[in-house]
Protein backbone atom coordinates (compact mmCIF):
# COMPACT_ATOMS: atom_id res chain seq x y z
CA UNK A 1 0.00 0.00 0.00
CA UNK A 2 2.97 2.39 0.95
CA UNK A 3 5.17 1.22 -1.86
CA UNK A 4 1.83 2.20 -4.20
CA UNK A 5 1.39 5.55 -2.98
CA UNK A 6 4.64 6.23 -3.32
CA UNK A 7 4.47 5.56 -7.05
CA UNK A 8 1.56 7.83 -6.96
CA UNK A 9 3.72 10.76 -5.93
CA UNK A 10 6.50 10.01 -8.35
CA UNK A 11 4.37 9.85 -11.19
CA UNK A 12 2.11 13.12 -10.36
CA UNK A 13 5.94 14.41 -9.47
CA UNK A 14 6.82 13.80 -13.36
CA UNK A 15 3.81 15.30 -14.95
CA UNK A 16 4.17 18.50 -12.86
CA UNK A 17 7.78 19.06 -14.17
CA UNK A 18 6.84 17.90 -17.56
CA UNK A 19 7.97 21.05 -20.33
CA UNK A 20 4.47 22.43 -21.69
CA UNK A 21 4.45 21.55 -25.49
CA UNK A 22 6.04 24.49 -27.53
CA UNK A 23 3.54 26.01 -29.94
CA UNK A 24 3.81 24.78 -33.42
CA UNK A 25 3.25 26.45 -36.87
CA UNK A 26 -0.10 24.68 -37.27
CA UNK A 27 -0.78 26.52 -33.46
CA UNK A 28 -0.65 29.49 -35.25
CA UNK A 29 -2.47 28.98 -38.28
CA UNK A 30 -5.28 27.68 -35.91
CA UNK A 31 -5.37 31.21 -34.27
CA UNK A 32 -5.71 33.01 -37.33
CA UNK A 33 -8.23 31.29 -39.16
CA UNK A 34 -10.41 31.75 -35.94
CA UNK A 35 -9.44 35.44 -36.10
CA UNK A 36 -7.43 35.43 -32.91
CA UNK A 37 -4.96 37.70 -34.74
CA UNK A 38 -3.22 38.71 -31.24
CA UNK A 39 -2.41 35.02 -30.47
CA UNK A 40 -1.35 34.54 -33.90
CA UNK A 41 1.31 37.26 -34.47
CA UNK A 42 2.70 36.06 -30.88
CA UNK A 43 3.20 32.70 -31.88
CA UNK A 44 4.42 33.25 -35.97
CA UNK A 45 7.06 35.67 -34.10
CA UNK A 46 8.00 33.49 -31.79
CA UNK A 47 8.33 30.33 -34.37
CA UNK A 48 10.18 33.04 -36.62
CA UNK A 49 12.81 33.45 -33.64
CA UNK A 50 13.31 30.12 -33.64
CA UNK A 51 14.41 30.01 -37.01
CA UNK A 52 10.89 28.83 -38.89
CA UNK A 53 11.42 30.69 -42.53
CA UNK A 54 7.37 29.83 -42.96
CA UNK A 55 6.34 32.65 -39.96
CA UNK A 56 8.47 34.90 -40.97
CA UNK A 57 6.65 35.21 -44.21
CA UNK A 58 3.35 35.44 -42.09
CA UNK A 59 4.30 37.62 -39.78
CA UNK A 60 4.88 40.04 -42.96
CA UNK A 61 1.60 38.99 -44.62
CA UNK A 62 -0.17 40.22 -40.69
CA UNK A 63 1.61 43.42 -41.11
CA UNK A 64 0.45 44.13 -44.55
CA UNK A 65 -2.92 43.56 -44.05
CA UNK A 66 -3.11 44.97 -40.87
CA UNK A 67 -3.95 41.99 -38.98
CA UNK A 68 -3.44 41.97 -34.89
CA UNK A 69 -1.01 45.19 -35.38
CA UNK A 70 -1.01 48.54 -37.20
CA UNK A 71 -1.17 48.26 -41.08
CA UNK A 72 2.50 48.93 -42.28
CA UNK A 73 4.17 47.88 -45.44
CA UNK A 74 7.76 48.98 -44.37
CA UNK A 75 7.46 45.99 -41.94
CA UNK A 76 6.14 43.64 -43.84
CA UNK A 77 8.47 44.58 -46.36
CA UNK A 78 11.46 43.80 -43.53
CA UNK A 79 9.59 40.73 -43.02
CA UNK A 80 9.03 39.02 -46.37
CA UNK A 81 12.51 39.93 -47.28
CA UNK A 82 14.09 37.91 -44.23
CA UNK A 83 11.45 34.80 -45.40
CA UNK A 84 12.26 35.53 -49.14
CA UNK A 85 16.04 35.67 -48.65
CA UNK A 86 15.75 32.58 -46.26
CA UNK A 87 13.97 30.71 -49.41
CA UNK A 88 10.16 30.37 -48.35
CA UNK A 89 8.46 30.47 -51.37
CA UNK A 90 5.51 32.07 -50.30
CA UNK A 91 7.55 35.05 -48.61
CA UNK A 92 9.14 35.25 -52.34
CA UNK A 93 5.73 35.95 -54.01
CA UNK A 94 4.43 38.31 -51.56
CA UNK A 95 7.83 40.25 -51.73
CA UNK A 96 7.27 40.36 -55.43
CA UNK A 97 3.44 41.61 -55.08
CA UNK A 98 5.00 44.79 -52.81
CA UNK A 99 7.29 45.38 -55.48
CA UNK A 100 4.92 45.03 -58.39
CA UNK A 101 2.92 47.31 -56.88
CA UNK A 102 4.61 49.48 -54.17
CA UNK A 103 3.84 49.69 -50.71
CA UNK A 104 6.27 50.05 -48.13
CA UNK A 105 9.04 50.45 -51.15
CA UNK A 106 9.21 52.45 -54.82
CA UNK A 107 7.91 50.07 -57.56
CA UNK A 108 10.06 48.06 -59.26
CA UNK A 109 9.17 45.60 -61.72
CA UNK A 110 12.44 44.36 -62.55
CA UNK A 111 12.57 43.43 -58.65
CA UNK A 112 9.29 41.67 -58.82
CA UNK A 113 9.90 39.43 -61.62
CA UNK A 114 13.06 38.49 -59.60
CA UNK A 115 10.85 37.37 -56.58
CA UNK A 116 7.77 35.63 -58.92
CA UNK A 117 10.53 33.53 -60.98
CA UNK A 118 12.17 32.69 -57.55
CA UNK A 119 8.59 31.74 -56.12
CA UNK A 120 7.63 30.07 -59.26
CA UNK A 121 10.78 27.74 -59.39
CA UNK A 122 9.66 26.25 -55.75
CA UNK A 123 6.33 25.68 -57.25
CA UNK A 124 4.18 28.61 -56.26
CA UNK A 125 1.19 28.53 -58.54
CA UNK A 126 0.24 32.30 -58.02
CA UNK A 127 3.83 33.15 -58.68
CA UNK A 128 3.21 31.97 -61.89
CA UNK A 129 -0.04 33.58 -62.35
CA UNK A 130 1.63 36.89 -61.82
CA UNK A 131 4.38 36.03 -63.95
CA UNK A 132 1.60 36.00 -66.44
CA UNK A 133 0.40 38.93 -65.75
CA UNK A 134 3.91 40.64 -66.24
CA UNK A 135 4.47 39.20 -69.27
CA UNK A 136 0.94 40.19 -70.51
CA UNK A 137 1.44 43.61 -69.78
CA UNK A 138 5.04 44.49 -70.60
CA UNK A 139 6.02 44.75 -66.66
CA UNK A 140 9.91 44.73 -66.41
CA UNK A 141 10.05 42.63 -69.63
CA UNK A 142 8.83 42.48 -73.03
CA UNK A 143 5.15 42.37 -73.70
CA UNK A 144 5.12 38.29 -74.93
CA UNK A 145 1.50 36.67 -75.02
CA UNK A 146 3.19 33.29 -75.72
CA UNK A 147 5.21 33.91 -72.57
CA UNK A 148 2.27 34.75 -71.04
CA UNK A 149 0.03 32.00 -71.74
CA UNK A 150 2.76 29.50 -70.48
CA UNK A 151 2.19 30.78 -67.13
CA UNK A 152 -1.35 31.26 -67.38
CA UNK A 153 -1.57 27.69 -68.25
CA UNK A 154 1.17 26.30 -65.45
CA UNK A 155 -0.82 27.88 -62.64
CA UNK A 156 -4.22 27.27 -64.87
CA UNK A 157 -3.70 23.57 -64.70
CA UNK A 158 -2.73 23.14 -61.24
CA UNK A 159 -6.58 24.67 -60.23
CA UNK A 160 -5.57 29.08 -60.00
CA UNK A 161 -9.02 30.16 -60.31
CA UNK A 162 -7.54 33.66 -61.68
CA UNK A 163 -4.97 32.27 -64.09
CA UNK A 164 -7.99 30.16 -65.32
CA UNK A 165 -9.69 33.06 -66.45
CA UNK A 166 -6.34 34.90 -67.60
CA UNK A 167 -5.90 32.12 -70.03
CA UNK A 168 -9.17 31.83 -71.51
CA UNK A 169 -8.89 36.09 -72.05
CA UNK A 170 -6.06 34.78 -74.20
CA UNK A 171 -8.08 32.05 -76.12
CA UNK A 172 -10.87 34.52 -76.73
CA UNK A 173 -8.73 36.71 -77.81
CA UNK A 174 -6.33 35.43 -79.84
CA UNK A 175 -3.24 36.35 -78.14
CA UNK A 176 -0.16 34.45 -77.11
CA UNK A 177 -2.26 31.31 -78.44
CA UNK A 178 -4.56 30.13 -81.69
CA UNK A 179 -8.60 31.95 -81.14
CA UNK A 180 -10.40 29.13 -79.91
CA UNK A 181 -14.01 30.03 -77.75
CA UNK A 182 -14.12 26.71 -77.18
CA UNK A 183 -11.21 26.84 -74.81
CA UNK A 184 -12.05 30.30 -73.67
CA UNK A 185 -15.46 28.72 -71.87
CA UNK A 186 -14.04 25.74 -71.15
CA UNK A 187 -11.60 27.90 -68.65
CA UNK A 188 -14.06 30.48 -68.39
CA UNK A 189 -16.33 27.53 -66.57
CA UNK A 190 -13.37 26.12 -64.70
CA UNK A 191 -12.56 29.14 -62.97
CA UNK A 192 -16.24 30.62 -62.62
CA UNK A 193 -17.34 27.41 -60.97
CA UNK A 194 -14.82 27.93 -58.41
CA UNK A 195 -16.61 31.01 -57.64
CA UNK A 196 -14.03 34.11 -59.61
CA UNK A 197 -16.50 36.95 -60.46
CA UNK A 198 -14.02 37.89 -63.16
CA UNK A 199 -14.93 34.56 -65.27
CA UNK A 200 -18.36 34.59 -63.91
CA UNK A 201 -18.68 37.46 -65.24
CA UNK A 202 -17.16 36.96 -68.26
CA UNK A 203 -18.86 33.73 -68.87
CA UNK A 204 -22.14 35.57 -68.52
CA UNK A 205 -20.85 37.70 -71.46
CA UNK A 206 -20.53 34.68 -73.39
CA UNK A 207 -24.10 33.52 -72.85
CA UNK A 208 -25.70 36.76 -73.45
CA UNK A 209 -23.59 37.21 -76.69
CA UNK A 210 -24.11 33.30 -78.08
CA UNK A 211 -20.50 33.41 -78.94
CA UNK A 212 -18.87 30.30 -78.61
CA UNK A 213 -21.81 28.49 -77.03
CA UNK A 214 -25.82 28.60 -77.94
CA UNK A 215 -27.38 32.65 -77.12
CA UNK A 216 -29.10 31.74 -73.35
CA UNK A 217 -29.98 34.87 -71.44
CA UNK A 218 -31.02 32.79 -68.19
CA UNK A 219 -27.71 31.78 -68.33
CA UNK A 220 -26.06 35.01 -68.80
CA UNK A 221 -28.57 36.31 -65.86
CA UNK A 222 -27.27 34.01 -64.02
CA UNK A 223 -23.81 33.95 -64.07
CA UNK A 224 -24.05 38.24 -63.69
CA UNK A 225 -25.58 37.13 -60.84
CA UNK A 226 -23.33 35.44 -59.09
CA UNK A 227 -20.67 37.97 -60.17
CA UNK A 228 -22.33 40.94 -58.91
CA UNK A 229 -22.95 38.75 -55.67
CA UNK A 230 -19.43 40.02 -55.13
CA UNK A 231 -19.49 43.41 -56.21
CA UNK A 232 -18.30 43.19 -59.62
CA UNK A 233 -19.26 46.53 -61.19
CA UNK A 234 -18.92 45.41 -64.77
CA UNK A 235 -21.25 42.18 -63.99
CA UNK A 236 -24.27 44.73 -62.06
CA UNK A 237 -24.17 46.92 -64.78
CA UNK A 238 -24.52 44.23 -67.35
CA UNK A 239 -27.88 43.25 -65.40
CA UNK A 240 -28.99 46.70 -65.56
CA UNK A 241 -28.88 46.79 -68.96
CA UNK A 242 -30.68 43.79 -69.40
CA UNK A 243 -33.14 44.90 -67.19
CA UNK A 244 -33.67 47.61 -69.14
CA UNK A 245 -33.59 45.74 -72.28
CA UNK A 246 -36.04 43.32 -70.99
CA UNK A 247 -33.20 40.41 -72.46
CA UNK A 248 -34.05 37.22 -70.23
CA UNK A 249 -36.22 39.42 -67.66
CA UNK A 250 -39.75 41.10 -67.68
CA UNK A 251 -38.12 45.02 -68.52
CA UNK A 252 -38.03 46.47 -65.65
CA UNK A 253 -36.46 50.31 -65.56
CA UNK A 254 -36.64 50.40 -61.46
CA UNK A 255 -34.81 47.52 -61.22
CA UNK A 256 -32.06 48.74 -64.17
CA UNK A 257 -31.15 51.53 -62.36
CA UNK A 258 -30.64 49.83 -59.03
CA UNK A 259 -28.24 47.92 -61.00
CA UNK A 260 -26.44 50.75 -62.32
CA UNK A 261 -26.44 52.37 -59.04
CA UNK A 262 -24.26 49.66 -57.63
CA UNK A 263 -22.00 49.34 -60.43
CA UNK A 264 -22.02 53.40 -60.55
CA UNK A 265 -20.96 53.50 -56.81
CA UNK A 266 -18.23 51.18 -57.53
CA UNK A 267 -17.17 53.24 -59.94
CA UNK A 268 -18.07 51.54 -63.17
CA UNK A 269 -17.63 54.40 -65.74
CA UNK A 270 -19.81 52.69 -68.06
CA UNK A 271 -23.03 52.35 -65.05
CA UNK A 272 -22.01 56.44 -64.33
CA UNK A 273 -22.97 56.98 -67.84
CA UNK A 274 -25.92 54.46 -67.90
CA UNK A 275 -27.39 55.70 -64.86
CA UNK A 276 -27.05 59.80 -66.21
CA UNK A 277 -29.39 58.53 -69.26
CA UNK A 278 -32.03 57.01 -66.78
CA UNK A 279 -32.08 60.24 -65.19
CA UNK A 280 -32.22 62.24 -68.42
CA UNK A 281 -34.68 60.24 -69.76
CA UNK A 282 -36.75 59.62 -66.77
CA UNK A 283 -36.61 55.66 -66.84
CA UNK A 284 -37.11 54.44 -63.07
CA UNK A 285 -36.60 58.03 -61.61
CA UNK A 286 -37.64 61.26 -61.62
CA UNK A 287 -36.44 62.76 -64.57
CA UNK A 288 -33.15 65.05 -63.43
CA UNK A 289 -31.07 66.55 -66.03
CA UNK A 290 -28.80 68.29 -62.81
CA UNK A 291 -28.53 64.94 -61.83
CA UNK A 292 -27.92 63.33 -64.70
CA UNK A 293 -24.91 65.73 -65.60
CA UNK A 294 -23.48 64.68 -62.38
CA UNK A 295 -23.06 60.94 -63.77
CA UNK A 296 -21.86 61.86 -66.68
CA UNK A 297 -19.51 64.28 -65.55
CA UNK A 298 -18.18 61.21 -63.66
CA UNK A 299 -18.07 59.12 -66.27
CA UNK A 300 -16.79 61.37 -68.55
CA UNK A 301 -13.72 62.07 -65.95
CA UNK A 302 -13.24 58.10 -65.92
CA UNK A 303 -12.44 58.50 -69.85
CA UNK A 304 -16.11 56.86 -70.97
CA UNK A 305 -16.49 58.40 -74.40
CA UNK A 306 -20.62 58.03 -74.32
CA UNK A 307 -20.64 60.01 -70.63
CA UNK A 308 -18.07 62.60 -72.90
CA UNK A 309 -20.43 62.74 -75.83
CA UNK A 310 -24.07 62.64 -73.63
CA UNK A 311 -22.27 66.00 -70.95
CA UNK A 312 -21.56 67.74 -74.32
CA UNK A 313 -25.20 67.52 -75.73
CA UNK A 314 -26.17 68.74 -72.41
CA UNK A 315 -24.18 71.70 -72.39
CA UNK A 316 -25.16 72.31 -75.74
CA UNK A 317 -28.73 72.33 -75.54
CA UNK A 318 -28.36 73.83 -71.64
CA UNK A 319 -29.93 70.84 -69.67
CA UNK A 320 -29.21 70.82 -66.30
CA UNK A 321 -26.34 72.82 -66.53
CA UNK A 322 -25.89 76.77 -68.09
CA UNK A 323 -26.03 76.56 -72.22
CA UNK A 324 -22.16 77.05 -73.53
CA UNK A 325 -20.64 75.94 -77.12
CA UNK A 326 -17.78 76.19 -75.57
CA UNK A 327 -18.23 73.55 -73.21
CA UNK A 328 -20.00 71.55 -75.50
CA UNK A 329 -17.35 71.78 -77.99
CA UNK A 330 -14.70 70.69 -75.32
CA UNK A 331 -16.53 67.19 -74.24
CA UNK A 332 -17.27 66.80 -78.04
CA UNK A 333 -13.92 66.78 -78.87
CA UNK A 334 -12.45 64.41 -76.32
CA UNK A 335 -15.27 62.34 -77.06
CA UNK A 336 -13.72 62.81 -80.80
CA UNK A 337 -11.04 62.28 -79.76
CA UNK A 338 -11.63 58.85 -78.61
CA UNK A 339 -12.99 57.70 -81.74
CA UNK A 340 -17.17 58.76 -81.45
CA UNK A 341 -17.53 59.53 -84.76
CA UNK A 342 -21.18 61.05 -84.12
CA UNK A 343 -19.68 62.94 -81.40
CA UNK A 344 -17.04 64.27 -84.71
CA UNK A 345 -20.38 65.03 -86.74
CA UNK A 346 -21.60 67.68 -83.74
CA UNK A 347 -18.66 68.96 -83.18
CA UNK A 348 -18.45 70.70 -86.80
CA UNK A 349 -22.23 71.94 -86.50
CA UNK A 350 -20.98 73.43 -83.21
CA UNK A 351 -17.88 74.79 -84.80
CA UNK A 352 -20.22 75.97 -87.72
CA UNK A 353 -22.34 77.71 -85.89
CA UNK A 354 -19.74 79.46 -83.51
CA UNK A 355 -17.38 80.80 -86.62
CA UNK A 356 -21.21 82.48 -88.21
CA UNK A 357 -21.81 83.85 -84.61
CA UNK A 358 -18.56 85.14 -84.25
CA UNK A 359 -18.57 86.75 -88.00
CA UNK A 360 -21.18 89.21 -87.17
CA UNK A 361 -19.64 90.37 -83.83
CA UNK A 362 -16.10 90.88 -85.14
CA UNK A 363 -17.31 92.97 -87.90
CA UNK A 364 -19.58 95.18 -85.17
CA UNK A 365 -16.70 94.91 -82.94
CA UNK A 366 -14.66 96.69 -86.31
CA UNK A 367 -17.42 99.55 -86.57
CA UNK A 368 -17.09 100.39 -82.73
CA UNK A 369 -20.52 99.10 -82.33
CA UNK A 370 -21.69 98.35 -78.60
CA UNK A 371 -24.00 96.06 -79.39
CA UNK A 372 -24.23 92.87 -77.69
CA UNK A 373 -24.85 89.24 -79.70
CA UNK A 374 -26.43 86.88 -78.47
CA UNK A 375 -24.44 83.64 -77.58
CA UNK A 376 -26.54 81.17 -79.35
CA UNK A 377 -29.04 80.16 -81.47
CA UNK A 378 -32.71 79.43 -80.46
CA UNK A 379 -32.93 76.17 -81.84
CA UNK A 380 -30.34 73.56 -79.90
CA UNK A 381 -27.76 71.60 -82.17
CA UNK A 382 -27.73 68.56 -80.70
CA UNK A 383 -29.75 66.10 -78.39
CA UNK A 384 -29.21 63.29 -76.11
CA UNK A 385 -28.27 60.02 -77.84
CA UNK A 386 -27.86 57.70 -75.04
CA UNK A 387 -25.88 54.41 -75.57
CA UNK A 388 -26.54 51.24 -73.52
CA UNK A 389 -22.81 49.39 -72.40
CA UNK A 390 -24.60 46.05 -72.36
CA UNK A 391 -22.01 43.52 -73.34
CA UNK A 392 -18.25 43.97 -72.52
CA UNK A 393 -16.52 41.65 -73.74
CA UNK A 394 -12.95 40.49 -72.30
CA UNK A 395 -10.28 42.92 -72.72
CA UNK A 396 -6.88 43.69 -71.82
CA UNK A 397 -6.47 46.04 -69.58
CA UNK A 398 -3.75 47.45 -67.44
CA UNK A 399 -4.62 47.28 -63.35
CA UNK A 400 -3.00 48.04 -60.10
CA UNK A 401 -3.76 45.71 -57.70
CA UNK A 402 -3.30 46.07 -54.28
CA UNK A 403 -3.80 43.77 -51.33
CA UNK A 404 -7.27 41.68 -50.85
CA UNK A 405 -8.53 44.28 -54.04
CA UNK A 406 -12.27 42.58 -56.21
CA UNK A 407 -11.38 41.20 -59.36
CA UNK A 408 -11.17 43.80 -61.42
CA UNK A 409 -11.36 43.64 -65.68
CA UNK A 410 -8.57 42.27 -67.96
CA UNK A 411 -5.59 40.58 -66.42
CA UNK A 412 -6.15 40.25 -62.82
CA UNK A 413 -3.06 39.59 -60.32
CA UNK A 414 -2.88 38.03 -57.53
CA UNK A 415 -2.47 40.57 -54.42
CA UNK A 416 -0.40 39.46 -51.41
CA UNK A 417 -1.42 36.72 -49.47
CA UNK A 418 -1.13 34.99 -46.07
CA UNK A 419 0.42 31.34 -46.54
CA UNK A 420 -0.10 28.57 -45.20
CA UNK A 421 1.64 24.92 -45.63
Amino acid sequence: MRRSWCWSLIALSLMLTHPARAATFEDAVAAYKRKDYASALSLFRTLAAHGDIRAEGNVGAMYANGEGVRQDYAEALKWYRRGAEHGDPHAQYNLGVRYDHGGGVAQDYAEALKWYRLAAAKGDVQAHDNLGVMYANGHGVTQDFAAAATEFRIAAERGEAQAQDNLAILYATGRGVPQDDAEAIRWFNLSARQGNAQAQFNLGVRYAQGKGLERNYDEALKWYRLSADQNYSEAENNLGAMYESGLGVTLDDVVAVKWFRLAALHNNPKAETNLGIMYAHGKGVTQDFVEARKWFQLGADHGEVKAQSNLGALYATGKGVPQSYLEAAKWYGLAAQHGDEAAGSVLEKIRSVQARESAPAQRLAERGAGIQMLSAPRQPIARLEPTMFRFSPPVLAQRTVSIGPPPLMGFHAMGGRFGRR
